[in-house]
């Protein structure tokens, strides 16, 4: 038989385990990946290579009649199709790029909109979320692109949302100082579940400007993470709060609820790193920025292994050097998944690209890729649909 005492130590190690994997938990979810952008890298160029890049795929977006996209401002893939967005122009397409339908219709209607303040899919049935902040309402729109129903947003105000586990949150951007709750969650209905309120709040004092990276939100690794422009850390949305995920310190660059107050637009244009789109991929970190230099704002992106020291700074649209297949260097937009860049190209951009004596002298890692490329662009007219690429690194 056991003593009484072999049965205390026996669960004091059991406790002990269990105590130490708590903290172990803990000490892992606290302790944070830090890019410290008070001084910037070098500016430089990277090729895919160096990233990690196995394979990169060309889809071209059918054109019809119907389909007509004179612009992208982003993509967004559903596990069956997928929506391109410009404005109030947005359309479904299938994975292999044939033409779906057009969804929405612009208006004052009740199933109208009149500006696509943020669009996103409900992984659970792939139904469509459109929300104009202006009319304060949602449209929704099923999987085929019909409309089911729309129903009220809380405020009246530009918005951008996300799909959770638990609802649908939503971030209200304050352009105009008067927002008291940066972020709602709302179920599909429009019942407000849960407010946060604004942290950084601000007064209109003098002519002011909006943001674009007011608020971003990406996902990754199965989580949604937000960043806003006032706070250098990164959160991940988890059991209805934030918990801190990774830091971009850009110290005396970055813009205070004071500066907003007190600072004209010509002040934090030329004073102010401005903060335009974010996300990660692979093993890291993309985060473009608009940087002040000598008086003007020049578009550049930042680069950054979470694993390693590499950093780096880049011209978006140029210094992503292709060294895969020798086509147009990528500029990085979003992620189709983990380790899947997105990004398009204008068909007449491909096709004088590939034209270019750049392209026909460059000799690509994968020859063979040059002239299934060559192939695709020869097959285009100059006024087809954007080329969407995916960029594929390693697993």
């Amino acid at each position: 038989m056991k003593t009484i005492g072999q049965t205390f130590l026996r669960f004091s190690l059991i406790i002990l385990i269990i105590v130490s994997f708590i903290l172990f938990q803990i000490t892992a979810e606290c302790q944070s990946v830090t890019f410290d952008l008070r001084r910037l890298p070098e500016k430089s160029t990277v090729k895919l290579s160096e990233i990690g890049v196995t394979d990169i795929q060309y889809i071209p977006l059918e054109t019809t009649p119907n389909s007509v996209i004179p612009r992208i401002s982003r993509i967004i893939f559903s596990k069956n199709y997928l929506l391109t967005q410009q404005f109030i122009n947005i359309n479904m397409f299938r994975l292999n790029g044939s033409f779906v339908t057009k969804i929405g219709t612009e208006g004052r209607g009740p199933n109208e909109f009149t500006v696509a303040h943020d669009v996103d899919i409900n992984p659970k049935n792939e139904s469509i979320y459109i929300v104009d902040g202006w009319q304060q309402k949602f449209i929704v729109f099923d999987k085929t692109g019909k409309v089911i129903r729309t129903f009220k947003s809380p405020l009246a105000a530009a918005m951008n949302f996300k799909f959770t586990e638990d609802g649908i949150l939503s971030y209200n951007q304050n352009s105009m100082g008067t927002v008291e709750s940066s972020f709602i969650l709302l179920d599909t209905t429009g019942k407000v579940i849960k407010s946060f309120p604004n942290k950084y709040p601000w007064k209109r004092t003098v002519p002011t400007m909006a943001f674009q990276g007011e608020n971003i939100f990406y996902r990754y690794n199965g989580q949604l993470i937000k960043k806003e422009m006032y706070c250098d850390t990164l959160f991940i949305y988890k059991n209805k709060d934030f918990k801190p995920h990774m830091i971009i310190n850009i110290g005396n660059l970055g813009i205070t609820p004071k500066i907003r107050t007190e600072s004209t637009a010509e002040f934090i244009m030329k004073n102010i790193l401005m903060p335009m789109n974010l996300f990660e991929f692979g093993d890291f970190i993309y985060y473009e920025i608009g940087v002040p230099i000598n008086g003007k704002t020049e578009l550049l992106g930042f680069i950054g292994s979470k694993k390693n020291n590499f950093r780096t700074l880049i011209d978006p649209g140029k210094d992503l050097i292709n060294d895969f297949d020798g086509g147009p260097n990528i500029w990085p937009k979003s992620i189709k998944d983990d380790n899947t860049i997105v990004s398009w190209i204008d068909a007449i951009t491909l096709k004088k690209y590939v034209a270019s004596d750049a392209f026909k002298n460059c000799n690509p890692k994968y020859p063979d890729k040059k002239k299934e490329l060559e192939k695709l662009a020869n097959s285009l007219q100059e006024t087809d649909n954007p080329i969407i690429v995916l960029v594929k690194l390693k697993m």
